[in-house]
Protein backbone atom coordinates (compact mmCIF):
# COMPACT_ATOMS: atom_id res chain seq x y z
CA UNK A 1 0.00 0.00 0.00
CA UNK A 2 1.32 3.43 -0.91
CA UNK A 3 1.98 5.83 1.93
CA UNK A 4 2.83 9.49 2.42
CA UNK A 5 4.75 10.79 5.41
CA UNK A 6 3.25 13.99 6.82
CA UNK A 7 5.61 16.33 8.67
CA UNK A 8 3.72 18.77 10.89
CA UNK A 9 3.26 20.41 14.29
CA UNK A 10 1.20 18.62 16.91
CA UNK A 11 -0.47 21.95 17.69
CA UNK A 12 -1.98 22.25 14.20
CA UNK A 13 -4.94 20.00 14.88
CA UNK A 14 -7.14 21.87 12.41
CA UNK A 15 -4.64 21.41 9.59
CA UNK A 16 -3.95 17.80 10.56
CA UNK A 17 -7.69 17.13 10.56
CA UNK A 18 -8.06 18.72 7.12
CA UNK A 19 -5.31 16.56 5.62
CA UNK A 20 -6.51 13.43 7.46
CA UNK A 21 -9.93 13.91 5.89
CA UNK A 22 -8.30 14.26 2.46
CA UNK A 23 -6.57 10.90 2.97
CA UNK A 24 -9.74 9.19 4.25
CA UNK A 25 -11.27 6.82 1.74
CA UNK A 26 -8.17 6.72 -0.47
CA UNK A 27 -5.78 3.80 -0.91
CA UNK A 28 -2.87 5.89 0.30
CA UNK A 29 -1.86 5.71 3.95
CA UNK A 30 -0.96 8.88 5.86
CA UNK A 31 1.90 8.53 8.36
CA UNK A 32 1.87 11.21 11.07
CA UNK A 33 4.84 11.24 13.47
CA UNK A 34 5.26 13.85 16.19
CA UNK A 35 8.38 15.09 17.95
CA UNK A 36 6.68 14.78 21.34
CA UNK A 37 6.45 11.00 20.92
CA UNK A 38 10.23 10.83 20.65
CA UNK A 39 10.51 12.62 24.01
CA UNK A 40 8.25 10.00 25.58
CA UNK A 41 9.99 7.09 23.86
CA UNK A 42 6.94 6.10 21.79
CA UNK A 43 8.95 6.41 18.57
CA UNK A 44 12.64 6.73 17.70
CA UNK A 45 14.66 8.61 15.10
CA UNK A 46 15.43 5.37 13.20
CA UNK A 47 11.68 4.62 13.13
CA UNK A 48 10.97 8.04 11.61
CA UNK A 49 13.74 7.54 9.06
CA UNK A 50 12.30 4.15 8.10
CA UNK A 51 8.79 5.60 7.76
CA UNK A 52 10.14 8.29 5.42
CA UNK A 53 12.13 5.72 3.42
CA UNK A 54 9.01 3.58 3.01
CA UNK A 55 6.91 6.53 1.80
CA UNK A 56 6.14 7.44 -1.79
CA UNK A 57 6.20 11.15 -0.96
CA UNK A 58 6.51 13.56 1.97
CA UNK A 59 4.04 16.31 2.83
CA UNK A 60 5.39 19.17 4.93
CA UNK A 61 2.69 21.30 6.58
CA UNK A 62 4.36 24.58 7.49
CA UNK A 63 2.61 26.90 9.91
CA UNK A 64 3.20 29.53 12.56
CA UNK A 65 3.48 26.71 15.09
CA UNK A 66 6.36 25.17 13.12
CA UNK A 67 7.85 28.64 12.74
CA UNK A 68 7.81 29.65 16.41
CA UNK A 69 8.64 26.37 18.20
CA UNK A 70 12.40 25.73 17.78
CA UNK A 71 12.38 21.96 18.35
CA UNK A 72 9.47 21.46 15.95
CA UNK A 73 11.11 23.66 13.31
CA UNK A 74 14.42 21.79 13.66
CA UNK A 75 12.66 18.43 13.45
CA UNK A 76 10.71 19.35 10.33
CA UNK A 77 13.89 20.57 8.62
CA UNK A 78 15.64 17.32 9.61
CA UNK A 79 12.81 15.25 8.14
CA UNK A 80 12.99 17.10 4.81
CA UNK A 81 16.73 16.42 4.71
CA UNK A 82 16.12 12.71 5.20
CA UNK A 83 13.50 12.84 2.43
CA UNK A 84 15.61 14.79 -0.08
CA UNK A 85 15.33 12.05 -2.74
CA UNK A 86 11.54 11.84 -2.37
CA UNK A 87 8.76 14.00 -3.76
CA UNK A 88 8.55 16.72 -1.10
CA UNK A 89 5.38 18.82 -1.07
CA UNK A 90 5.49 21.93 1.10
CA UNK A 91 2.05 23.24 2.11
CA UNK A 92 1.51 26.70 3.62
CA UNK A 93 -1.90 28.05 4.69
CA UNK A 94 -2.89 31.20 2.80
CA UNK A 95 -4.15 32.66 6.09
CA UNK A 96 -0.59 32.58 7.46
CA UNK A 97 1.13 34.01 4.41
CA UNK A 98 4.14 36.26 5.20
CA UNK A 99 4.46 34.81 8.71
CA UNK A 100 6.52 31.74 7.77
CA UNK A 101 10.20 31.72 6.81
CA UNK A 102 11.16 28.05 7.28
CA UNK A 103 13.36 27.00 4.34
CA UNK A 104 13.16 23.61 2.63
CA UNK A 105 15.98 23.29 0.06
CA UNK A 106 14.95 19.92 -1.35
CA UNK A 107 11.27 20.46 -2.12
CA UNK A 108 9.69 19.62 -5.49
CA UNK A 109 6.27 21.24 -4.96
CA UNK A 110 5.19 24.37 -3.09
CA UNK A 111 1.48 24.81 -2.34
CA UNK A 112 -0.25 27.82 -0.80
CA UNK A 113 -3.71 26.51 0.13
CA UNK A 114 -6.87 27.31 2.04
CA UNK A 115 -9.11 24.92 3.92
CA UNK A 116 -11.87 25.11 1.33
CA UNK A 117 -13.77 22.50 -0.62
CA UNK A 118 -11.87 23.26 -3.83
CA UNK A 119 -8.50 22.93 -2.14
CA UNK A 120 -9.67 19.75 -0.39
CA UNK A 121 -10.33 18.20 -3.79
CA UNK A 122 -7.02 19.45 -5.17
CA UNK A 123 -5.01 17.98 -2.28
CA UNK A 124 -6.98 14.73 -2.46
CA UNK A 125 -6.06 14.49 -6.14
CA UNK A 126 -2.38 14.87 -5.21
CA UNK A 127 -2.76 12.09 -2.64
CA UNK A 128 -4.55 9.72 -5.01
CA UNK A 129 -1.91 10.25 -7.70
CA UNK A 130 0.42 8.18 -5.48
CA UNK A 131 -2.01 5.25 -5.30
CA UNK A 132 -0.12 2.26 -6.70
CA UNK A 133 -2.75 -0.36 -5.87
CA UNK A 134 -3.65 -0.77 -9.55
CA UNK A 135 -0.14 -2.03 -10.34
CA UNK A 136 -0.26 -5.78 -10.04
CA UNK A 137 2.90 -7.86 -9.72
CA UNK A 138 4.07 -10.18 -12.48
CA UNK A 139 2.90 -13.70 -11.73
CA UNK A 140 5.35 -16.59 -12.16
CA UNK A 141 3.84 -20.01 -12.92
CA UNK A 142 5.23 -23.45 -13.74
CA UNK A 143 4.09 -23.01 -17.31
CA UNK A 144 5.90 -19.71 -17.75
CA UNK A 145 5.48 -16.04 -16.93
CA UNK A 146 1.98 -14.65 -16.73
CA UNK A 147 1.63 -10.89 -16.85
CA UNK A 148 -1.13 -9.57 -14.61
CA UNK A 149 -3.08 -6.75 -16.15
CA UNK A 150 -3.93 -3.60 -14.26
CA UNK A 151 -7.51 -2.44 -13.94
CA UNK A 152 -8.89 0.16 -16.36
CA UNK A 153 -7.03 3.43 -16.57
CA UNK A 154 -7.97 5.86 -13.89
CA UNK A 155 -8.42 9.44 -14.95
CA UNK A 156 -8.32 12.44 -12.66
CA UNK A 157 -7.79 16.12 -13.08
CA UNK A 158 -7.71 19.42 -11.29
CA UNK A 159 -8.04 22.97 -12.39
CA UNK A 160 -8.71 25.52 -9.66
CA UNK A 161 -9.02 29.18 -10.63
CA UNK A 162 -5.57 30.34 -11.70
CA UNK A 163 -3.99 27.00 -10.76
CA UNK A 164 -3.96 24.43 -13.50
CA UNK A 165 -2.14 21.89 -15.56
CA UNK A 166 -1.55 18.26 -14.78
CA UNK A 167 0.78 15.52 -15.90
CA UNK A 168 -0.11 11.90 -16.35
CA UNK A 169 2.03 9.50 -14.36
CA UNK A 170 2.60 6.48 -16.53
CA UNK A 171 2.86 3.11 -14.81
CA UNK A 172 3.04 -0.52 -15.90
CA UNK A 173 0.13 -1.36 -18.22
CA UNK A 174 -1.74 1.87 -17.52
CA UNK A 175 -1.81 5.32 -16.05
CA UNK A 176 -2.11 6.58 -12.51
CA UNK A 177 -4.47 9.37 -11.54
CA UNK A 178 -3.20 12.63 -12.98
CA UNK A 179 -0.98 14.62 -10.61
CA UNK A 180 -1.45 18.40 -10.47
CA UNK A 181 1.63 20.03 -11.91
CA UNK A 182 1.26 23.68 -10.92
CA UNK A 183 3.66 26.21 -12.43
CA UNK A 184 7.32 25.60 -13.23
CA UNK A 185 9.35 28.03 -11.12
CA UNK A 186 13.02 29.00 -11.20
CA UNK A 187 13.90 31.44 -8.42
CA UNK A 188 15.60 34.58 -9.75
CA UNK A 189 17.79 34.71 -6.65
CA UNK A 190 18.89 31.17 -5.70
CA UNK A 191 18.04 29.52 -9.07
CA UNK A 192 16.19 26.73 -7.31
CA UNK A 193 13.54 25.03 -9.43
CA UNK A 194 10.25 23.57 -8.20
CA UNK A 195 6.55 23.58 -9.04
CA UNK A 196 4.37 26.21 -7.37
CA UNK A 197 0.65 25.63 -6.91
CA UNK A 198 -0.60 29.19 -6.54
CA UNK A 199 -2.72 31.69 -8.51
CA UNK A 200 -1.14 33.95 -11.10
CA UNK A 201 -0.16 37.51 -10.08
CA UNK A 202 0.38 36.36 -6.52
CA UNK A 203 3.44 37.49 -4.57
CA UNK A 204 4.98 34.58 -2.70
CA UNK A 205 8.25 33.69 -0.99
CA UNK A 206 10.75 31.28 -2.46
CA UNK A 207 10.63 28.38 0.04
CA UNK A 208 14.34 27.80 -0.51
CA UNK A 209 15.79 31.29 0.03
CA UNK A 210 12.81 33.44 1.15
CA UNK A 211 13.14 35.88 -1.75
CA UNK A 212 9.80 37.44 -2.70
CA UNK A 213 8.64 36.45 -6.18
CA UNK A 214 5.58 37.09 -8.29
CA UNK A 215 4.01 34.62 -10.68
CA UNK A 216 3.22 36.00 -14.12
CA UNK A 217 2.27 34.04 -17.20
Amino acid sequence: MAQIFVSHSKRDQDLVGFFSSAFAGTKVKAVFEEFEKILTGEITSPKVMQDIENSNAVFVILSQNVQKIPHTRDWVVWETGIAKNKDIWVFEPYSQLDSISVVTPYLRHYVIFSMTEDWFGYIRNIIESYDDSHILPTVLTGAGIGAALAEEDKVGGAFLGGIGGAIAGHVLFGKSIERPRGWDIVCSNCRSSYNAHIPQEMVFRCPVCNTHLILKE
